[in-house]
């Protein structure tokens, strides 16, 4: 899917356009293509910044379906291998633990969370790996702020240990089990992330850069001085993995918009024994079709391109948020891509009384509604960045007629499966040419937090045992509106045969 990473902070604002170009060969990392990319700097005038993001989504050139890396936020992550419970239950001892490191309250902290497998040790009772995420929730919003205004429409938050996630996700190590640090450094902050398998292991922030501010001019460090600095918070990073995480990180990746980020290997390699690569290339990248000046700051724009093209597992992006950006879709129909997906927006029934009957019945309705205006199809998808093709939208309708019965059945499903107080309020269907797969955003309500959260698990423990979805393609996201008493969820599914 075509997405427009951007990559903010107090002094700068990298935007990258870019998709996927194919599936990742064994040993290689996954290829993505780059369309468009932009640099905004000056960033102390709030309306200055507005306005040239306004200019950059009016343009037509940068999709406007965004996921934001957000540098000037208080955040908090953690891997944790926590006992056996419910996931809501987890979900509540991860807000509270992020609240308490952050000083806040549990209800100001958006969290979000990506559940791995289980481990145990012998005469241990087996625990749950949880890799979560949490946020200032005022912080987030006033950051996006001037994004929304802008016209974009934000899908996704996440904090510079997250991009680096994205980027670890998209470069997975040739050997299964190989564990990977990865480094972004800024002037004045700096992130580490080490990963494995997929999976964060630990994640954090560094409140200095590869420079220092002398009289309001950034001054670059030496090169052994930070050479050592980094080293150190290394060493310090693996020594605490190793407490829990058996295999010895074998490799660091630098990024960042460090001039000469390249000057840094032989001196970390010498301090580690490891191997030491800087992302400064274009390994990865599709260069056939690669704008003009992105290769001589391929380091500078690879965070902003990994949440463009391979979103983190993590979404803290606050639910009030996404129910006002989900609300002003509307009700939207739009053919798009290739594969003819299909996007049905706002089927807001919030009740288990739906009928297969009634599901054929919006089935029909929206097909006709998508034939009858092929004008509103065409604006959706000048406003994402795609161009039109009329034969992607006869494409859509060809899918949509043949793939009727199968939504119907879809439809069905959730509707009868949701209980009261559960709304689904967006469906995207999707084909990669033989399986169709499935998309989802509901919301749950409730008199509390507990009992919203029970209802939402007893949604998806149902969904999984459908007759209609074959598996969860990845793991469903919840997001917790700061009240606790609604619970948003995100979900991908296979559709059986």
């Amino acid at each position: 899917m075509r997405r427009t990473g951007i990559d903010l902070s107090s002094i700068r604002c990298n935007v990258v356009d870019a998709e996927s170009s194919g599936r990742r060969r064994k040993g290689e990392p996954a290829p993505f293509r780059v369309h468009h990319f932009a640099s905004i700097t000056h960033l102390d005038n709030l309306q200055v910044l507005t306005a040239e993001l306004k200019a950059l989504a009016d343009g037509g050139s940068f999709s406007r379906k965004v996921w934001i890396n957000l540098w000037d936020v208080r955040s908090s992550h953690q891997y944790l291998l926590l006992p056996s419970a419910s996931e809501s239950d987890l979900e509540a001892r991860a807000r509270h633990h992020a609240a308490s490191v952050l000083g806040m309250n549990d209800v100001d902290v958006t969290v979000a969370m990506s559940f791995g497998g289980t481990r145990g040790e012998p005469g241990h009772h087996l625990k749950r790996e949880v890799s979560f995420f949490g946020a200032g929730s005022q912080d987030i919003r006033a950051c996006l702020r001037p994004i929304a205004e802008a016209g974009f429409v934000v899908e996704g938050v996440t904090t510079p240990c997250g991009a680096l996630w994205s980027q670890a996700r998209l470069r997975r190590a040739s050997m299964p089990g190989e564990v990977h640090a990865h480094v972004a450094l800024g002037i004045s902050q700096s992130a580490l992330g080490i990963f494995s398998d997929g999976l964060l292991l630990y994640a954090r922030d560094l409140d200095w850069g590869y420079a220092a501010s002398s009289a309001g001019t950034p001054v670059a460090h030496d090169r052994d001085v930070l050479a050592n600095r980094l080293a150190t918070e290394l060493r310090r990073s693996f020594l605490y993995l190793k407490q829990y995480w058996e295999q010895d990180v074998s490799q660091v990746l630098l990024c960042g918009d460090m001039p000469e980020i390249r000057s840094l290997t032989a001196p970390l390699i010498e301090r580690l024994n490891i191997e030491v690569e800087t992302l400064d290339t274009l390994e990865g990248i599709d260069t056939a079709t690669l704008p003009d000046g992105f290769a001589e700051r391929a380091s500078t724009f690879r965070l902003a391109s990994s949440i463009a093209v391979q979103p983190p597992p993590v979404n803290l992006l606050p639910v009030e948020v996404t129910a006002i950006r989900t609300n002003l879709l509307g009700r939207r129909i739009v053919g798009a891509g290739t594969a003819a997906a299909i996007v049905l927006g706002a089927f807001l029934y919030g009740t288990a009384s739906a009928s297969r009957r009634d599901a054929e019945q919006r089935l029909n309705a929206a097909r006709r509604e998508m034939s009858a205006l092929p004008t509103e199809t065409v604006a959706a998808r000048t406003e994402s960045g795609v161009p039109h093709d009329e034969s992607v939208q006869r494409a859509a309708l060809q899918a949509w007629e043949t793939q009727g019965p199968a939504m119907a059945r879809v439809l069905e499903v959730l509707a009868n499966t949701a209980e009261p107080g559960i709304t689904l309020r967006s469906l995207r269907a999707t084909s990669d040419g033989s399986d169709w797969s499935v998309s989802f955003d509901a919301i749950a309500a409730g008199r509390d937090e507990a009992e919203t959260r029970r209802s939402m698990d007893r949604f998806i423990g149902a969904l999984s045992t459908s007759p209609v979805f074959a598996e969860s393609i990845r793991p469903p996201i919840r997001r917790v509106a700061a009240d606790g008493a609604v619970v948003e969820l995100s979900a991908t599914f296979q559709v059986k045969k």
